[in-house]
């Protein structure tokens, strides 16, 4: 059985936390120090984290012996010390786009987050690992690793001052209950109307190969990457009108002898484009078929999975375009009454 590899060095033993508290109701909130202090007060190992999903970064506080193991590949990871003397500090993957980011200042080099800026001490080698699902679980949405972490106890008045919200992550190991709990005893105390929920642990998806490849790239890569394949798409759907008006005009010939045979236009109209609808229904199958079997042969492993929304979005898409100017150009060639004499 395939066993769960867990972003940021998690357990798997680890509990997700979302806490919430209301203004002006709140008369005396829990602040991130009074998380702080019941962090400092604890002696057993963990890891918290609060999770800052739009900048892709952590918050983090560490206790004894974790499995926070980042592959420093310049610099320092965080200390002890760190946490005890609420160092602004952090460390950041050693992706070029997030170091384009950063502001050097007196030969230091600063993140700025949550309006904070936070001295990086070290880098760490970007992960590259990919995650499995395990039996058994249920798969909620991908997960991936934090491009960077600061220090959740850094020294900021107006940082340790706010209100305590958002997404947490405690990882105790077997103690992570019991974390949780001894923080709701203090914190129900503190302010009894402050709502601390256990979420469900999000199993990750496996990785595959498309998301492999783009991780591999850098951040500017990948703009680019979409920039093409929208220049791509965007050439595709110009062609369209051209394409369609190549088959008609190829069958003028053919609605000259319908008219001449009495056939009325709008008849000869829904003849051409329901052939149409036909070669180009005919044409995307097989060309779905020929794709399904070059994934399938793996010679194109990074190309990735086909999704079938956008398989039929795109047909959708190129089917109407097709046939309102394909609807356009037939009404004119009809109205027109164009004679081809036919040769025998």
């Amino acid at each position: 059985m395939q066993t769960t590899a867990w972003p940021d060095f998690l357990s798997g033993k680890h509990i997700n936390v979302y806490i919430q508290q209301y203004l002006p109701d709140t008369k005396t909130p829990v602040k991130t120090k009074d998380l702080i202090d019941y962090c400092k007060a604890r002696d057993d190992n963990f890891i918290l984290y609060r999770d800052f999903p739009l900048s892709g970064g952590k918050a983090v506080y560490l206790s004894g012996d974790t499995s926070f193991k980042p592959e420093i590949v310049e610099g320092r990871s965080f200390t002890r010390e760190d946490f005890e003397k609420q160092m602004p500090v952090a460390i950041i993957a050693d992706y070029e786009w997030l170091s384009d980011k950063c502001i050097i200042r007196d030969g230091k080099e600063y993140i700025l987050h949550e309006n904070n800026e936070y001295e990086v001490i070290g880098k760490f080698k970007s992960p590259s690992r990919q995650y499995l699902q395990e039996d058994g679980l249920t798969m909620y949405e991908l997960v991936y690793d934090a491009s960077y972490f600061v220090n959740m106890a850094a020294l900021f008045e107006t940082d340790l001052s706010t209100l305590l919200n958002g997404n947490y992550t405690i990882d105790a190991k077997e103690k992570s209950m019991e974390f949780l709990n001894d923080f709701k005893t203090l914190a129900g105390k503190i302010n009894p109307d402050i709502s601390i929920d256990l979420e469900e642990v999000e199993v990750v998806i496996p990785v595959n190969n498309t998301q492999r490849l783009l991780r591999a790239i850098n951040y500017e890569d990948s703009v680019q990457i979409t920039t093409i394949c929208f220049i791509i798409s965007f050439l595709i759907l110009l062609n369209i009108p051209s394409i369609t008006n190549y088959w008609i005009e190829g069958r003028e010939k053919e609605i000259s002898e319908r008219m001449l045979s009495g056939g009325r236009p709008s008849a000869i109209r829904n003849i051409m484009l329901r052939d149409y609808l036909l070669i180009t229904t005919i044409g995307y199958v097989f060309g779905l078929l020929l794709a399904i079997i070059i994934l399938q042969s793996k010679a194109f492993s990074f190309i990735g999975t086909i999704y079938p929304a956008a398989v039929i979005s795109g047909y959708i898409t190129c089917l109407l375009i097709g046939l309102i100017l394909g609807f356009i150009s037939l009404t004119i060639i009809l109205k027109k009454n164009v004679i081809i004499p036919t040769r025998e």
